[in-house]
């Protein structure tokens, strides 16, 4: 076999196997990117940027339901020709790929297509070459997960069963579908479909909805949706064929119940791609999740030469964190290996309401140590013009101090409400800093500072009110 030698090698041409090349590419030339598969990264070409374009789509169509309460008529001949639709959907998505793939069609020769896996800590096979590297970034992305049922299933006929990979390649959709999952896929996805007039079921086995910890939260949360579409629990589905349909069947509140459908999407998450990698070959430790064991601080392997990025660790796979495990990787490549801190954990779920976390989730704050102020949007001034007044916030403060911790939350905006919150968290402020800050008439942030404003309470029952610094 040829052998080449490389300083750096990467194996992934997702966001954090770009992000890394990126950083790499400052110091050294002698780099090879090796990936299998498509080009275009996740988020790009199957994830975040397809799911808004239908998202957004299906938003549309479904306000007309609300425009004849502002006098607007006509909503009712409104109409969606959803082959149109995805059309639409695959031309922004490929849009969007292009500019990954010019940065590919850069790297010329020092990238390979083809599969690797290592033969030793410092040596991969891709091929039939053998790669010699300095060191090596692990950045394998992750593939959907299908329950085994609907596997067995998506054998016999993939064009009944499908993952969130293959939704955005449909020609067209049928009248009646079920999302497996509640969590931010399928809440996404699931409530898109619903609005674009499709007869749709989520099933989600935990009772939580879009990775929501704080029960109150949550339990709104549930309700409001179950409002708007059909959003059942269990522990068990039942699949069968029934013609040219999939029936399920399970159990729910003691009762037996069954739904039939012409497909089926599977949201149930996404599996770390590092099986044939053969890594516990060459004695890479792993955690009890199947994960190698690694620093989130420099992104290192144990004591190897190896560095891991994305969603292939499992910890936080969104985009912005893939792009900084990337630079933390690519920078402790090419210099000594040093400890980054990490940003704010934010993670958001666009439905409507929007569904994030940040900071400190519910489930991570320790009893006794903090307070929760609390805000309903249902009679929020701004929220009730927009006709989108259905929410809850939750934002958490440290006892005594007052420092902002994170926050929960289903709410409308609640995407840039996230944002707020965790740059505040970012900074240390405290309650009391926040709401010295501008708030604006009329916005849905003044909901953000009705929720402030019950947690400054909590913590300090004592202030009188004032708000406002003296200088």
């Amino acid at each position: 076999m040829k052998t080449r030698k490389t300083e750096i090698a990467i194996i992934g041409a997702g966001t954090a196997g770009l992000s890394a090349y990126g950083i790499v590419k400052k110091s050294t030339q002698d780099i090879l990117l090796i990936n299998e598969g498509l080009y275009g990264t996740t988020c790009a070409r199957v994830g975040c940027m397809p799911s808004k374009v239908l998202i957004q789509a299906a938003n549309d169509y479904h306000r007309r339901h609300q425009l004849k309460k502002q006098g607007i008529h006509g909503g009712d001949n409104i109409r969606i020709q959803t082959d149109e639709t995805l059309q639409y959907v695959r031309s922004m998505r490929d849009y969007f790929v292009s500019f990954v793939l010019d940065t590919i069609d850069s790297i010329g020769d020092r990238n390979i297509q083809g599969k690797a896996w290592f033969l030793e800590p410092n040596t991969l096979q891709v091929n039939d070459q053998i790669i010699k590297a300095g060191k090596i970034i692990l950045a394998t992305g992750s593939t959907p997960v299908i329950p085994e049922p609907l596997e067995a299933m998506r054998k016999k006929d993939n064009s009944r069963v499908l993952t969130t990979d293959a939704l955005f390649e449909q020609q067209s959709l049928p009248d009646s579908m079920a999302v497996i999952g509640s969590g931010p896929l399928g809440m996404e996805l699931g409530q898109a479909l619903h609005r674009m007039g499709i007869k749709t079921h989520i099933f989600g086995r935990s009772r939580t909805v879009g990775g929501l910890s704080d029960p109150d939260v949550i339990a709104y949360a549930i309700k409001n949706f179950q409002e708007e579409l059909p959003l059942s629990y269990t522990q068990e589905l039942c699949y069968s064929e029934r013609g040219d349909e999939i029936e399920i069947s399970w159990e729910e509140e003691n009762k037996s119940r069954s739904i039939q459908v012409k497909k089926v999407l599977t949201a149930t998450g996404r599996r770390p791609n590092v099986h044939g990698l053969r890594l516990e070959e060459i004695g890479v430790p792993f955690d009890e999740k199947g994960i190698p064991e690694f620093s989130p601080e420099t992104m290192q392997i144990a004591d190897f030469p190896i560095f891991i990025a994305g969603d292939v660790t499992s910890e936080l796979p969104v985009l912005h964190e893939a792009s900084d495990e990337g630079q933390i990787a690519g920078w402790n490549c090419t210099h000594e290996v040093t400890a980054f801190n990490r940003r704010t954990p934010l993670a958001i779920t666009f439905c409507e309401p929007n569904i994030a976390r940040l900071g400190k989730s519910f489930r991570a704050l320790e009893d006794g140590t903090y307070q929760t102020g609390e805000v309903l949007f249902d009679s929020q001034g701004r929220a009730t013009i927009k006709q989108k007044n259905k929410g809850m916030l939750h934002v958490y403060g440290e006892n005594g101090s007052g420092l902002l911790l994170g926050a929960e939350l289903a709410a409308p905006a609640g995407e840039h409400l996230a944002h707020l919150l965790s740059w505040a968290i970012a900074n240390k402020m405290t309650v009391f800093d926040a709401l010295a800050a501008p708030f604006y008439h009329p916005v849905i942030e003044e909901g953000l500072r009705t929720c402030l404003r019950d947690l400054a309470k909590k913590i300090d029952s004592g202030r009188d009110g004032l708000e406002i610094q003296f200088k």
